[in-house]
């Protein structure tokens, strides 16, 4: 099952928004075949492993799947029903489907063919590999991931305001690569004013840099989103003067002048009218229609400002943190979070699943918020 999880993450930024999925089939102690979903609206995971074998090399086999086998005609026919043509004597199964057209219907039919089902193995891993899209399926919300770039003294820029670059080519690259596996792109209106940002994913054509070996990453084009409430975002910016070739949403508040909302809309970029001025509020005002047409995770690119609104709400699911080996020193001013944090160390954020990588001199962490559990 763990090889299936594996497996399943060369789909990461090509499903979405399905989950992803990985399959590995064996007999006898051997793996005979394996796959895993590699893009939407193509064949899922059980689909691509059996592609190829003939009967004997299935027919009372046991198969290994991360999640519940889809039991409906969606873009692709019901994978439950090819299980059972294939007549394996054991399927295991990492989590079940709560999407409302599977939901137990998958196990349920494939008992009802005499073929034995065996749940729940390595469910926490399962769990974490289809976490976005449990979250999107049962909240409306997409997957929100907190992004920043610190020094080892946890300054986002010295005194001066300057931050390039904090971190080297490789852990920049490693950035693009990321972006290039979400659906959308968040910053504040401080950041796009202090930096003039693209807020586009721009990942090497090879999967290494600078001798580093990145896994596998998406091919997306995120949408890029500005939380503005008063409508500042500069018509001559880079974001708004390429507003024509990548969608642009620029989220007002509600007391945002008519004449600069007018005047973004003219420049091509789309303007969503929240019902407060709040960054939470504006936030679930904005992703819950994109959610609707398709959205999974959102990458919070932003300021301090904003990143620690969001951590205080509780409303980030995933963080990814790039160390640099550098002091800068001064007046603590510009630090990642600036929100109003917590009062004891016992109440400090906490994360599980952590990964620590080397990019270069630089270091990487990703881990999720404790209190996420994926809903």
């Amino acid at each position: 099952m763990l090889q299936a999880v594996k497996l399943a993450e060369q789909g990461r930024g090509r499903v979405e928004p399905n989950p992803l999925v990985g399959c590995v089939i064996v007999k006898n102690g051997i793996k005979v075949s394996q796959g895993y979903h590699q893009c939407f609206g193509e064949s899922h995971a059980e689909v691509n492993a059996l592609s190829g074998l003939d009967a004997s090399q299935i027919t009372g086999s046991t198969i290994y799947v991360t999640l519940e086998p889809c039991a409906h005609f969606g873009k692709t026919p019901p994978c439950v029903d090819l299980l059972i043509k294939a007549c394996p004597k054991l399927v295991v199964i990492g989590l079940e489907d709560p999407f409302p057209e599977v939901a137990g219907r998958g196990i349920r039919r494939l008992r009802e063919a005499g073929i034995e089902v065996l749940l729940n193995i390595q469910r926490e891993a399962c769990r974490q590999l289809a976490a976005p899209y449990l979250k999107r399926l049962q909240t409306g919300l997409p997957w929100i991931i907190a992004k920043w770039a610190m020094t080892l003294d946890g300054r986002l820029a010295t005194h001066s305001g300057s931050s390039k670059w904090i971190t080297n080519d490789v852990a920049r690259q490693h950035a693009h690569q990321v972006r290039s596996c979400v659906d959308g792109i968040l910053v504040g209106i401080g950041t796009l004013l202090a930096d003039d940002p693209m807020l586009t994913a721009r990942p090497a054509g090879a999967d290494t840099f600078g001798g580093i070996r990145f896994s596998a990453f998406g091919d997306r084009v995120p949408i890029r989103i500005v939380m503005d409430r008063t409508a500042r975002t500069p018509i001559d910016s880079q974001l708004v003067r390429s507003a024509g070739i990548y969608q642009t949403i620029i989220a007002c508040g509600p007391d945002a002048e008519r004449k600069k909302i007018d005047l973004l809309r003219s420049n091509g970029c789309e303007v969503i009218v929240c019902s407060a001025d709040d960054a939470i509020t504006m936030v679930r005002d904005l992703t819950k229609p994109l959610v609707r047409s398709g959205m999974t995770n959102l990458l919070v690119d932003g300021g301090p400002r904003l990143i620690g609104a969001f951590m205080d709400h509780c409303m980030v699911d995933e963080v990814h943190v790039y160390i640099a080996p550098k002091v800068v020193g001064g007046l603590p001013t510009v630090v990642p979070n600036r929100g109003d944090g917590v009062p004891t160390m016992a109440l400090a954020q906490r994360f599980t699943a952590g990964r620590w990588e080397i990019l270069g001199e630089d270091m990487f962490f990703s881990g999720l918020c404790n209190y996420s559990d994926g809903t």
